[in-house]
């Protein structure tokens, strides 16, 4: 009965709201390219090259995320937000951070090994939903 008060009082005291475990993971991103019309090629040049940039941003966010909670060991996703330069329009696009990469980011060797696939494969997934 002691050990179960004491307990009961330490978990009364603790805050919860020190835990984010289910705290969203989001990014935004500023682009006018991205509500333009692509319909000529530099258009669509341009954008692409943008965009080439926002898998870089996403993976600085990964890693960022993981240094943060070390208890993160599975996949997960983050919203990607891509706003108008006036904030009046934006894109939600749910990046999917598998449990692979997760595991291969935890160590330096992993990392060296799968940052590319990773980079590769967010920007895919970024354009189909683009």
């Amino acid at each position: 009965m002691k050990k179960l008060s004491l307990l009961v009082l330490f978990l009364a005291q603790f805050s919860w709201g020190q835990i984010n475990f289910l705290d969203p993971y989001e990014l935004s991103i500023t682009s006018d390219i991205a509500f333009a019309p692509a319909k000529e090629e530099i258009e669509q040049m341009q954008l692409s090259f943008e965009a080439q940039q926002w898998p870089v941003e996403v993976l600085k966010y990964t890693l960022l995320r993981l240094q943060q909670n070390p208890y993160i060991v599975s996949g997960f996703d983050i919203e990607l937000t891509i706003w108008e330069t006036n904030r009046s329009r934006k894109i939600v696009i749910d990046v999917p951070v598998s449990t692979a990469y997760v595991k291969a980011f935890r160590t330096e060797e992993g990392f060296n090994e799968r940052y590319v696939d990773f980079l590769s494969d967010t920007y895919e997934w970024i354009l189909d939903y683009l």
